[in-house]
């Protein structure tokens, strides 16, 4: 099978899509694609939803006036058809989880940065849900993370008393990450766990509605979004301009935001090697009644989970309407030969075999007593594509200093992008305006030391690849 540039015109069916609103799908804005505008953004997910609503929606009295430009939004597919549409349903920090490998690579201070920076996200979107009254089943929980083979116990404690002892956390978020050991009898806990558990504050979203209600409200204020318009190519214009060729037409613009994820070296070949497509598989399952209903009384799992292995973990999500989101499986496809239907694939059009499979029954193999008489089914097992950078944390920022003045990139966010893309978003709109900068973790910044630094070669061609070493793979 050739590898493929631009996303796959027949993806895999996600739930969020499909049982998800309609009122965006296939939208176009305006018939024709305009020739000339101010702003262009590539791709309708979270990222670039994030920068547009930030431009069009921010309150006047904080960021002054709203951007007064033109600002066109292209989508090769159907709106948020893409990882956004296609992950989890969770905005999860990483709090203490890979906290000793941050320290090692970035130092305490930024390590520090970051369990702040996500755990305001948390707080952020649920404000902005609340302010906007978005319908996006946002859910505040608490996520338990499990350790599920003795090979990750002293990894799991590590990180923990890293955590701990980093003096640049503050006390409130150390003492909201709670360790459980198996004698402490927590009676939440549904799963059968390894010698100890850590729980921390997490949320339960529908993504697509979050998006596409955002994009809703930027449309009412001049958004201009065209799906089904692919991005061929990116050129320099005169001027400092760009032309973004779409199979379309060309569009003249002053500046371009690249929110493009799994897909940013199509269009910026400079991020081969440093931003590589990975896949991940999800499923949704509900449960069913013994008259074959859907069965809504029975209580929801009590936490959402994250299921730690050698490999990889699994994630979990629990919804309003009780059913389960499941991730993960990696023990099914980081193996040859099914390696290579996952990495540097941006196929989303299937998904091996063995992991489909991996996905029916899962409440019964890991919550055995919350699965007791319950019958479950998988209506929705899909794949999509996320983007995993060469250091394990997004590009964001402007390219000028790289030979591409106007042109801004968030991407790379190596299947953590939930609790990180509104806020990078919001960095970005600042710099398009030139506003007071809002601020990101100085390691998520381009930098000629990130952009020319090999030490952290991706895995492109699966040579050498060590897969112990390398972060947790999730939608």
């Amino acid at each position: 099978m050739a590898p493929i540039k631009y996303p796959h015109p027949n993806p895999s069916k996600s739930y969020w899509i499909e049982e998800g609103p309609n009122h965006l799908k296939k939208h176009r804005t305006t018939k024709e694609l305009p020739t000339e505008v101010d702003l262009v953004i590539i791709g309708s997910g979270y990222s670039g939803t994030s920068v547009a609503s930030h431009l069009l929606l921010s309150n006047k009295s904080e960021k002054g006036e709203p951007f007064n430009g033109s600002i066109l939004m292209l989508e090769s597919r159907d709106v948020c058809a893409g990882a956004t549409g296609r992950n989890g349903g969770h905005i999860r920090g990483n709090y203490q989880s890979g906290q000793a490998s941050f320290i090692e690579n970035f130092g305490e201070k930024i390590a520090a940065d970051m369990v702040i920076f996500e755990h305001n996200e948390l707080h952020k979107v649920k404000k902005l849900v609340e302010d906007l009254k978005i319908d996006c089943n946002f859910n505040f929980r608490y996520s338990s993370q499990t350790f599920d083979d003795e090979k990750t116990y002293e990894a799991g404690l590590n990180d923990f008393y890293a955590y701990q002892n980093n003096k640049y956390i503050p006390q409130y978020l150390k003492d909201m990450i709670q360790i459980k050991f198996k004698d402490d009898n927590d009676p939440l806990l549904q799963h059968k766990v390894g010698p100890f558990s850590i729980t921390a504050p997490t949320s339960s979203v529908w993504p697509y509605k979050l998006v596409t209600t955002l994009l809703a409200k930027c449309i009412e204020k001049g958004l201009n979004l065209q799906t089904y318009t692919t991005v061929l190519n990116i050129q320099r214009g005169d001027n400092d301009t760009w032309l973004v060729n779409t199979e379309r037409g060309v569009v003249k613009c002053k500046k371009l935001v690249c929110a493009t994820n799994a897909y940013t070296r199509t269009l910026l070949p400079e991020f081969k090697g440093k931003i590589i497509p990975v896949k991940g598989v999800v499923s949704h399952i509900k449960q069913i009644s013994k008259e074959g209903e859907v069965n809504e009384d029975i209580n929801r799992l009590h936490y959402n989970y994250y299921h730690t292995f050698p490999l990889e973990g699994d994630y979990v999500t629990t919804h309003s309407n009780n059913s389960i989101i499941a991730g993960g499986g990696g023990k099914t496809y980081l193996p040859y030969p099914n390696s290579i239907d996952m990495f540097n694939n941006m196929d989303d059009s299937y998904a091996p075999k063995e992991t489909i499979n991996y996905f029916k029954s899962y409440p019964n193999k890991f919550y055995p007593e919350f699965a007791k008489d319950t019958k479950f089914e998988n209506d929705y097992t899909w794949t999509g594509c996320m983007a995993y950078s060469n250091d394990d944390v997004p590009y964001v920022g402007d390219l000028t200093n790289f030979g591409r003045k106007n042109v801004f990139i968030l991407a790379g966010y190596t299947g953590h992008g939930m609790p990180r893309i509104w806020s990078c978003g919001e960095y970005i709109a600042d710099l398009i305006t030139g506003s007071k900068a809002s601020d990101v973790p100085d390691c998520f910044k381009l930098t000629l030391e990130r952009m020319y630094n090999h030490k952290h070669a991706l895995f492109s061609d699966l040579a050498g690849y060590d897969i112990n070493n390398r972060g947790k793979f999730k939608l």
